[in-house]
């Protein structure tokens, strides 16, 4: 079965749970939700990064365009010695249909060296889009992936844990039980993309 690691809500994860509970105000600057992301990402990224071999090549894979929040605090985790690549994947859910929609992908041919990769995306949902970020990953060449996320939803987890059990490992801070009509995590953290990037409005 798939590892899944998920917060509890005491000691150092209690303070997960505070910023998360803050992280709910719909009302936030975006700064401000850009600064929680990092923090919380932060609390994950201990949980999450494994040892790198000398000669191993670790990929970290930030899914467009939420998880660059987390791309840089969850970087400086690793070993100032650790060779890591980053990778960017496009991908956005049709509103209409709630699938994942491919729209940038750059994957050179993988190097021997990357066994190992980690997806970055705070929000995971439906799982739809953790789901096509894995089988991409996979194709690829990858034979192990950690999954990062700061939320998701009960039923996002369960998919993601049926679609490779042998070869991923999914770290998420917490879980809401449910979604509602559209696709969102209720209770949630509402549209994260938007509000990273003040463009609810647009």
């Amino acid at each position: 079965m798939s590892e899944i690691t998920t917060l509890s809500p005491s000691g150092l994860d209690a303070n997960y749970e505070t910023m998360l509970s803050k992280l709910r105000d719909p009302s936030l600057r975006p700064s401000e939700v850009r600064t929680l992301v990092s923090d919380l990402t932060a609390i994950l990224a201990q949980r999450a990064i494994e040892p790198v071999g000398p000669s191993e090549q670790v990929a970290v894979v930030v899914i467009l365009r939420s998880g660059m929040a987390m791309q840089d605090r969850f970087l400086s985790y690793f070993p100032a010695d650790s060779n890591v690549v980053i990778y960017h994947l496009g991908l956005f859910r049709d509103k209409r249909t709630l699938q994942a929609v491919e729209y940038y992908n750059k994957l050179p041919p993988r190097s021997p060296d990357i066994v190992h990769g980690y997806i970055l995306d705070p929000l995971m949902a439906t799982g739809g889009t953790a789901e096509a970020a894995i089988n991409i990953l996979r194709d690829w060449g990858l034979t192990k992936i950690t999954m990062v996320s700061v939320l998701a939803s009960e039923k996002g987890l369960s998919r993601v844990r049926s679609i490779w059990p042998e070869g991923v490992k999914v770290v998420v801070g917490a879980t809401d039980g449910e979604l509602d009509h559209h696709g969102y995590v209720k209770p949630g953290v509402g549209d994260i993309g938007d509000r990273l990037y003040g463009t609810q409005l647009l």
